[in-house]
């Protein structure tokens, strides 16, 4: 007997625990807790890494912005590579070689080695994202996915939290490197208990994958991002800038023309006339908007409103957020199932919407405490939006498209975030005080309602949206 038929025997085994696809979830929030934990840690540490590797605060800050830019450009695309071959298969490859790459990173020599290593380390674990997801929703039934995606999402937010609470320690007493080593010994666990416990998933042998699909939305994405990203820092009129600004939307333009001609595109064009995907999507792009844009903000908002400047301090302030992002996605999930994920997402975002207006209020009058009470609640809403805006997506495509549909989601997330970092930056400028800071929270705060506004035109449940009858939506 074969070794790949002795451990499908012993897949098959496991399948038929009573509780096999709770050991599923768990094994997949393990890993991708290990993935995202460095996160709020590592851009602690940039100052530190700046001066030991002897370079610049601006050319260390790649170390964030470019594995952004590539998680984008990777999500989508390792999302529809699960899809055609197994996502099982690239849960495994991608969980071993990031596992590789994070030990290379941590023996970077150079800025650029730790550029280098580090995006493509992001980029790689950016196809654990929506194979982690699609497999989820493999062994969960439609009616429990919202339940599951909630834990998901929950661990997902609070992992990088748990990176600060521990890691903050762990590089004061060992230096920066020690978050990639600690990084790769989570992730070296849940890839080998992975490899008996992960079911296999559909595949499409006799589909190609579409080569031009890829390369022109990878070109879309990245131009699009290095302007967003860039803009305000080298200035509008760089030449990188500016070629991002013209070469993202031809590009765009040449990914819809090849994605309608393709026999088996990348991204099927047609999911964009089912509501079930689509207002999710709109969703989730103007909640991490607001989200994302002013937990940069904070930071300054902290030091130039109430004068706090420990770097300790400030990250214990924030993380509110994440804390309350875990809470808000894990009861959000199981109230999905009983009020629907309309009703969830659009009180998700109202709630988000009410706490970033009353954080700006907070700011004027000077009151700390209810700064950080209403980062949480802030937080609590944009969790709640989660779940039901990937339960909606999962359940508007056929199980077979479930990787790329994740994936999607996924890289308008990063392109919403990014969005919303360069607006909120840009208004504040140069200055630190708490009116500049009332106006960009009350922004955001305008850009949750439109969320809100946009998550009412959602079918009322997914249960209801099956692919059947997403297609039926149309």
């Amino acid at each position: 007997m074969s070794a790949t038929t002795q451990w499908a025997g012993r897949r098959r085994r496991f399948q038929d625990w009573p509780n096999y696809r709770w050991a599923v979830l768990g094994l997949t929030m393990a890993g991708i807790a290990s993935i995202s934990f460095p996160i709020t840690v590592l851009s602690a540490s940039l100052p530190e890494i700046a001066a030991d590797l002897g370079t610049s605060e601006s050319a260390v800050s790649w170390v964030q912005t470019a594995p952004l830019i590539a998680m984008a450009v990777g999500t989508p695309i390792a999302g529809k590579v699960g899809d055609l071959y197994g996502h099982r298969r690239l849960y495994l490859w991608g969980y071993a070689l990031a596992t590789g790459f994070a030990v290379l990173t941590g023996l970077s020599w150079s800025v650029g080695s730790l550029v280098a290593m580090r995006t493509l380390g992001q980029f790689i674990g950016a196809a654990t994202l929506p194979a982690s997801m699609a497999i989820i929703m493999t062994v969960f039934a439609r009616r429990d996915r919202a339940v599951a995606l909630g834990y998901w999402s929950a661990v997902t937010a609070l992992s990088p939290a748990i990176g600060v609470a521990f890691g903050g320690f762990m590089v004061d007493a060992f230096g920066w490197r020690t978050i990639f080593y600690i990084q790769s010994a989570p992730s070296l666990l849940a890839l080998l208990a992975a490899v008996p416990l992960l079911p296999e998933t559909a595949r499409k042998p006799e589909v190609r994958f579409d080569v031009g699909g890829a390369l022109s939305l990878g070109l879309a994405v990245a131009g699009v991002l290095m302007a967003i990203n860039r803009g305000p820092e080298w200035g509008w009129d760089h030449p990188l800038v500016l070629a991002g600004l013209v070469i993202g939307p031809m590009a765009i333009a040449v990914f819809a023309a090849v994605e309608r001609r393709t026999v088996d595109p990348l991204f099927p064009l047609d999911f964009l006339h089912r509501s079930g995907f689509a207002i999710p999507n709109l969703v989730t792009f103007l909640g991490h908007m607001a989200y994302m844009g002013t937990l940069v903000v904070a930071p300054f908002m902290l030091e130039g409103a109430f004068g706090i400047t420990e770097v300790s301090r400030i990250s214990a302030a924030l993380i509110a957020r994440p804390v309350g992002f875990s809470v808000g996605a894990w009861y959000a999930g199981r109230l999905e199932s009983r009020m629907g994920g309309r009703t969830v997402m659009t009180a998700g975002a109202i709630i988000m919407s009410a706490a970033l207006a009353g954080t700006g209020a907070s700011i004027l009058a000077g009151w700390l405490a209810a700064v950080i009470v209403l980062l949480f609640v802030a937080g609590v809403g944009q969790g709640a939006i989660r779940p039901a805006a990937v339960a909606g997506v999962a359940n508007s495509v056929d199980d077979a498209d479930l990787g790329v549909a994740s994936g999607s989601l996924q890289m308008v997330g990063h392109i919403g975030a990014a969005t919303g970092i360069t607006i909120m930056v840009t208004v504040m400028g140069s200055s630190d005080s708490p009116e500049r800071f009332f106006a960009i929270f009350v922004l955001a705060a305008a850009i949750a309602s439109l969320s809100a506004f946009s998550a009412r035109w959602s079918p009322g449940t997914w249960a209801a949206t099956s692919a059947g009858a997403g297609r039926r939506s149309r």
